[in-house]
C-alpha cells in the first residue's frame, strides 16, 4: 500500500513538472512572437486624422491608446514601451491610462509602462488618467502615486472613474470631495482638465455632466441594444456642453475580467454569425458618432495596424449603415464583458 502511494505521488509530481514545463515553453513562444512583430511592425501608408477634443480646444488622433490590454499584458517593459512608442510614431496622441489597470502581481503597472515610454515627448502627447477615490485625501494620495509612476508633474486630465448610479453625487462637489479637490489642482496647474468615466449607466452619467462643470466624457458606445442609451441620453448633452468626448468598449470590452489574461483577444462584439461584427466596422461605427476620438485596448501588433488602416482611410457610415448595424446587433445575445458580475476594470 506504501509503495502504492509512493508511486501515485511521483506521478501527480511528473504530471505538474510537465504542466509548469508546457506553461513555459507557451510563455517562451508567445514572448519570441512578440518580439519578432515588435521588430518587424512598420504602420501603413497614410496620417492619422485629428479632431479637437471639445472645449479643452486639444487636436487629438481620432484613436486613442487604451491603457489596459497591451499596455499591462505585454510580458516586459520593453516590449510594452516600444509598443506605446510606436503608436505614439503613427499619431495616437491621447493615452489613457488608470490605477486601476494593471495585475495583481504588478499592481498599476499600466501608468508605470506609459511613464517608461513618454520620456520627453511628454508635451507632445495628451495624458489622461483616473481615480476611483472620491474622498478628497484618498484621491490626493492616488494622483501623487500616479504623477510618480507617469513620470510627469502634470496631467492633461484626471477623470473621476467610473460614476455609480448608486453613488451620492452631491457628494464629490463636498468640501472633502474629489471633484472639490480637482478643481483646486486645476488652479494649481497640477491638472489641465476634469473628466467623468462610466460605463455603469447612461442616465447616472447624464446627471453627473449636468450637475458638474467637466471639460471630458469618456463613456461607452458601440451598435448593441443596451449600448443604445448612451447616444440618446449622453451624446446630446455632452454635444451642448462642448465636451471632449472618447469613446470606450467600441468593440464591447475584452473578455478578460478579474485579472485573467487573454492578450491577443479582441472584444467579445468581434466575430462571424448573429451578435457579432467585423472589428474594422464597430471602429468604423464608434467613429461616425459625433465623439473626438475611440480608445480601443489593442492588444497585438496586428489590432494596432487594422485599427491604423481603419482610421488613416477613415469615411463616415452613413445612416443607412449605421441602422443596418445596429439591427444585426439587435438580437445579440453575446454576454458584455463588463456585465459580468467578477468584472473589475472600467
Amino acid at each position: 500500500m506504501l509503495s502504492f502511494r509512493l508511486k501515485t505521488m511521483s506521478t501527480s509530481i511528473s504530471r505538474r513538472g510537465f504542466l509548469k514545463l508546457s506553461a513555459a515553453g507557451v510563455a517562451g513562444a508567445t514572448l519570441a512572437r512578440l518580439e519578432a512583430e515588435a521588430a518587424e511592425f512598420k504602420p501603413p501608408a497614410g496620417k492619422m486624422p485629428t479632431r479637437v477634443l471639445g472645449k479643452t480646444g486639444v487636436e487629438v488622433g481620432i484613436l486613442a491608446s487604451g491603457g489596459y490590454s497591451s499596455i499591462t499584458d505585454f510580458p516586459s517593459d520593453e516590449l510594452a514601451v516600444k509598443f506605446i512608442q510606436d503608436c505614439m510614431d503613427a499619431g495616437i496622441n491621447y493615452l489613457d491610462a488608470a490605477p486601476l489597470y494593471g495585475h495583481t502581481d504588478d499592481p498599476r503597472n499600466g501608468e508605470r509602462r506609459y511613464g517608461k515610454a513618454i520620456g520627453k515627448r511628454r508635451k507632445q502627447i495628451y495624458l489622461n488618467t483616473k481615480t476611483m477615490e472620491r474622498d478628497a485625501d484618498k484621491a490626493m494620495r492616488d494622483i501623487e502615486t500616479s504623477l510618480k509612476l507617469l513620470q510627469t508633474d502634470y496631467l492633461d486630465c484626471l477623470q473621476i472613474h467610473r460614476i455609480d448610479p448608486k453613488e451620492d453625487l452631491a457628494r464629490l462637489g463636498k468640501p472633502d470631495g474629489v471633484y472639490t479637490l480637482l478643481r483646486k489642482l486645476r488652479d494649481q496647474k497640477v491638472i489641465r482638465f476634469i473628466g467623468v468615466t462610466t460605463h455603469m449607466g447612461a442616465a447616472c452619467l447624464k446627471k453627473a455632466i449636468e450637475t458638474y462643470e467637466f471639460d471630458t466624457v469618456l463613456t461607452t458606445f458601440n451598435p448593441t441594444k443596451e449600448r443604445r442609451e448612451y447616444e440618446e441620453l449622453v451624446l446630446p448633452v455632452c454635444r451642448k456642453q462642448n465636451l471632449g468626448l472618447v469613446a470606450m468598449k467600441i468593440m464591447g470590452g475584452t473578455t478578460k475580467y478579474n485579472n485573467k489574461s487573454t492578450t491577443g483577444t479582441l472584444g467579445v462584439l468581434v466575430g462571424d454569425g448573429k451578435g457579432k461584427a467585423a472589428a474594422d466596422t464597430l471602429l468604423r461605427y464608434a467613429l461616425s458618432l459625433p465623439i473626438h476620438s475611440a480608445s480601443s485596448g489593442m492588444s497585438s501588433y496586428a489590432h494596432l495596424r487594422q485599427n491604423l488602416e481603419v482610421c488613416y482611410n477613415f469615411k463616415p457610415m452613413n445612416n443607412q449603415e449605421r441602422h443596418s448595424m445596429q439591427m444585426a446587433l439587435n438580437d445579440s445575445d453575446v454576454m458584455l464583458a463588463y456585465n459580468k458580475p467578477d468584472y473589475a476594470r472600467a
